[in-house]
């Protein structure tokens, strides 16, 4: 009897040889999370506020007057949508001056708490006084003529990246207006003026133009094509001091880089990486690095973003698949377990982490789990505090709350998780499987189904499943086969359970015939 504990401890690891992992290390999984110690089937997602009247490009949390609100951003549009008592009320505060706006080039921030938007389409950032009567305007004392690709706060400094001045492009240009106190806005971007704290610089040693930059810790982190370099505060004449962090990554995209703990998480154009603004270090080397970058889609990559959902300690790496044009899977890095798993994303252009009113994580009419397969209490909270929920802008005019139900949008998700190229120290033997005994929690009577299979000569071969054995949660001990392969297989799939969780398993095998 050969036990396989801890089923949720390494993760899945896809860029290494199969027979030479882990016992517990999996192969390959789909809307499996990888929390404490064990597996289980990730939470979903429910539609909220309604189906909006256009397709959400950009998600940002704003609290006015002490309640919850979500402004989202589409081509052409800008709306703020608040839930309150259960009904979805949406405020078209659409700017006078029409933007362009493009997905995944929009950048956004709360200045003192006065949210902004930058629609990278070439025209000025704009900010709203958080009266749902008023619409977004232009940001006042900004530059004629100027616009910059990303906008973002850095102390109570608003800072902009790759500028374009009278028609001219400066890709490696930052501009920063005047310190501005709570509940206002920079008095001027005016450089010459000896009074005032704005300026400019260039990174002149960036490699390729200004991407985005984040705020980090005391510093302000800005992300270049190829490198990555810090701003930090030193007052005087100069405000503001640049120095270079690294010379061999920066970020993807706009939106691709998550702060979690005093540490970056960034999408580089070749890998994952975490970094402190001193040292960085790879979260996906010998493990699915190169899976991730073979499976995004070349001609949508300028679609790759990532958010932060805090409670879960998880980070989303969101990317379109082969074929696809908006973001529909995501690679989830959990940053205390230290694992990689895998979840389906419905067309989402972007997300974000923010409060929400307690009504919607708890309104009876967003939870589209079946009562049979419910985990929830009735009309109760969800799987998640309302202050760190994730708001997600689906491509298909839709807002979703994650993790906000057992099922995906209502329906029943494919969750899978296996284990290939088995060899238990004895390739040179046949292996005869008779029993696989799971430790599986979830709703009593639900089902999961256990394949067992394998291959007779190459490991790296897709297995063959002749077996198929369905587990019923809470009545099944032992489910019994027997299956020979030289090279063993096991494929955990979901039935007709909407959440189930496998902490551990035991396989009973008995050693054969040789070559």
């Amino acid at each position: 009897m050969v036990p396989f504990p801890k089923a949720g401890q390494i993760g899945v690891i896809k860029d290494l040889s199969a027979p030479e992992l882990p016992l517990n290390a999996w192969t390959d999984c789909r809307n499996i999370r990888f929390l404490d110690g064990a597996a289980l089937q990730f939470y979903g997602h429910g539609e909220v506020y309604n189906s909006p009247s256009v397709a959400p490009q950009y998600m940002l949390p704003a609290n006015v007057n002490g309640q919850r609100y979500w402004i989202y951003a589409s081509a052409s549009k800008v709306f703020a949508v608040i839930n309150s008592g259960g009904v979805a009320t949406h405020s078209d505060i659409t700017p006078t001056t029409s933007r362009v706006g493009v997905v995944n080039q929009w950048t956004g921030t709360i200045l003192g708490g006065i949210p902004i938007l930058n629609a990278g389409d070439g025209s000025k950032p704009m900010y709203w006084d958080l009266n749902t009567s008023h619409k977004f305007a232009d940001l006042p004392a900004w530059p004629a003529n100027t616009s910059c690709k990303s906008l973002r706060r850095f102390k109570n400094f608003l800072i902009g990246l790759n500028t374009t001045e009278n028609g001219v492009n400066y890709p490696v240009k930052i501009m920063w207006g005047q310190p501005a106190d709570p509940g206002t806005l920079p008095s001027t971007w005016d450089p010459t003026d000896p009074t005032k704290d704005a300026g400019n610089l260039p990174v002149a040693d960036a490699e390729g133009p200004l991407i985005d930059g984040r705020e980090l810790r005391d510093s302000f982190i800005v992300y270049a094509e190829n490198s990555t370099h810090a701003l930090d505060f030193i007052g005087g004449v100069f405000v503001l001091r640049n120095r270079k962090v690294f010379g061999m990554s920066g970020a993807m995209n706009r939106n691709c880089i998550a702060e979690f703990d005093g540490w970056h998480l960034v999408l580089t154009s070749s890998d994952v990486v975490i970094h402190d603004g001193y040292t960085a270090q790879s979260v996906l080397d010998k493990r699915s690095r190169r899976y991730l970058f073979q499976n995004i889609d070349v001609a949508a990559r300028d679609r790759c973003f990532v958010f932060r959902n805090p409670f879960l300690n998880e980070i989303f790496i969101c990317y379109p698949s082969i074929g696809a044009i908006s973001c529909d899977r995501a690679m989830v890095y959990n940053y205390v377990d230290k694992t990689v798993s895998f979840r389906d994303l419905p067309n989402v252009n972007h997300a974000d982490m923010g409060p929400v009113d307690n009504s919607l994580s708890g309104n009876w009419n967003q939870d589209p789990a079946p009562w049979a397969s419910d985990l929830t209490a009735w009309n109760g909270p969800d799987f998640t505090p309302d202050t760190a929920r994730v708001i997600m802008a689906s491509a298909d005019a839709k807002l979703y709350m994650l993790d906000a139900s057992s099922s995906f949008d209502g329906a029943i998700p494919s969750a899978y998780l296996e284990r290939r190229g088995l060899s238990f120290d004895a390739p040179e033997y046949f292996k005869l499987i008779s029993s696989v005994r799971p430790r599986i929690t979830g709703n009593i009577g639900e089902t999961v189904i256990i394949k067992v299979g394998g291959h007779n000569s190459d490991p790296y071969a897709d297995p063959e499943y002749p077996v198929t054995m369905t587990h019923v949660i809470g009545q099944t001990v032992s489910n019994d086969c027997m299956v020979q392969y030289r090279y063993p297989a096991i494929r955990f799939e979901t039935g007709t359970a909407y959440q189930w969780r496998l902490d551990s398993f035991d396989v009973d095998v008995k050693k054969t015939g040789m070559w």
